[in-house]
């Protein structure tokens, strides 16, 4: 990564963040929409999985390094852009900590939902709004915006579990998958995040820092879960 692009999120290869498990979502697809794609560290390794890979980002630097990962990055306002995609065009449309910056996620999710095939997917991450240390802070009166984290200043819209499945519905969506991330100490041992991640299981709306989503169009033929990926 250039020093032009040092400020963006680096890739987590921890598995169990967002960064992991998105890829996992995403595993299989021939071709992706990458909205807000950063400087590709997602794309990078779709491309490595052998995923043909098409980047939409707001900031030219970080897509001109996106580009050595993508076959084509368009730049500008994902909710306002021309998308010159023919329908269906797309296995995966990927959002990664993304729509939680637009103006009108819903009108944005209805709008590239015609952009999956018959049998693509949405995967998308966002953060939890009623994480317990936002309660927490909220209960002794505390609310300030951050560089980075819950309350980003770049943050427009905030979700708890439930407003982000009625977000998805309204945008013509039925979920498949609703994952999770827990915040531990960047020292922790994969044994003690595994441990967080089985403890968060009990209650995701109250210890989830990320949700992370698989969902398809509402019009897309209902196929049962194995029993270990229902939530």
């Amino acid at each position: 990564m250039s020093a032009d692009t040092a400020g963006y999120v680096p890739f987590n290869p921890r598995p169990h963040r967002s960064h992991q498990k998105l890829l996992r979502l995403a595993d299989g697809a021939h071709r992706v929409l990458d909205v807000g794609c950063s400087s590709g560290y997602l794309a990078e390794r779709l491309q490595a999985r052998g995923a043909a890979v098409v980047g939409l980002e707001v900031d030219e630097r970080a897509a001109a390094e996106a580009r050595r990962f993508c076959e084509s990055v368009r730049v500008g306002d994902v909710e306002t852009m021309d998308l010159p995609f023919e329908p269906a065009s797309f296995d995966v449309i990927l959002c990664g900590d993304l729509i939680e910056h637009l103006r009108d996620p819903q009108a944005f999710l209805e709008r590239v939902r015609p952009l999956l095939k018959a049998d693509g997917r949405l995967v998308l991450s966002t953060p939890n709004v009623a994480n317990w240390a936002m309660r927490l802070s909220l209960l002794f009166g505390r609310f300030r915006y951050t560089d980075r984290g819950l309350l980003d200043r770049g943050h427009t819209h905030l979700f708890t579990r439930k407003t982000l499945q009625e977000c998805l519905v309204a945008a013509g969506y039925r979920i498949t998958r609703l994952d999770f991330t827990v915040p531990v100490p960047a020292l922790a041992t994969p044994r003690v995040e595994a441990l967080a991640h089985s403890i968060g299981r009990l209650r995701p709306s109250l210890f989830a820092y990320q949700f992370v989503v698989e969902a398809v169009s509402a019009s897309a033929p209902v196929t049962p879960l194995p029993a270990g990926d229902r939530r």
